[in-house]
């Protein structure tokens, strides 16, 4: 094992930072499913803090599904996509400053595709028109085309998709838009440094509410899958 992994943590919210630390190792694949970890005393030692604290973050990484506490073969890291539970996904979403790799970050592009593509079909099937709704969707991307901060360009266009999923009538996905914002801020900012994205993006923006508008459902879904690639801007 690469004992480089680890680090000497600061004193401030320590069993919190050490479970951080290690569910990142775990979800970047630094730590491997399968592999067993250091005995809870070298650990203590390797990151500058007490055994009692690595104790409990290992517990509550044993709740999160990432590790397993075998009786003398001491504690085991799980493949989080089989055994990891509701309180990672909490985790993961709250947005603690993990540095996602490069699956969970294409994973979590792919579901706000998915669930985008239908908040648009809804829209585009829709008997009744939310002009009211498209309106504040154009004023965000209006505003968004006049700003050059990074920061206030991805609280807006996380505005942006929360106000689709408002017109897209369905209560769950603005629920869950709301529930995945922390998981997207971080991409969203980095996303936004990048130059000429801004443009890129209130184009798309603009090109997917004239669809809506026409309720052209085909041209609709290609531009939702454009607007929401991260990767489809270099």
């Amino acid at each position: 094992m690469d004992d480089t992994l680890f680090k000497t943590l600061k004193p401030a919210s320590l069993k919190e930072e050490f479970v951080l630390y290690m569910e990142e190792l775990i979800l970047r694949g630094s730590l491997k499913p399968g592999e067993r970890l250091p005995p809870e005393r070298e650990l203590a030692k390797k990151f500058g803090v007490s055994r009692p604290i690595v104790h409990e973050g290992i517990l509550t990484l044993e709740t999160r599904g990432l590790v397993t506490l075998r009786p003398r073969h001491g504690v085991v890291v799980n493949d989080y996509r089989k055994q990891g539970t509701l309180d990672l996904l909490l985790s993961l979403i709250k947005g603690t400053d993990h540095k996602l790799g490069p699956g969970l970050t294409g994973d979590l592009e792919y579901f706000r595709i998915l669930m985008e593509r239908d908040m648009v079909s809804l829209i585009c099937n829709r008997e009744s028109d939310d002009s009211e709704g498209l309106h504040t969707l154009k004023e965000i991307n209006r505003q968004m085309s006049k700003n050059d901060q990074a920061e206030e360009l991805a609280e807006q266009d996380f505005c942006f998709h929360l106000q689709l999923a408002l017109v897209s009538g369905n209560a769950i996905y603005a629920l869950l838009t709301n529930t995945l914002k922390p998981a997207h801020m971080d991409l969203l900012t980095q996303f936004y440094q990048g130059k000429g994205v801004r443009e890129k993006v209130t184009l798309y923006h603009n090109q997917l509410l004239a669809a809506l508008s026409e309720k052209d459902e085909k041209k609709a879904l290609l531009l939702i899958e454009k607007t929401d690639s991260y990767s489809g801007y270099d």
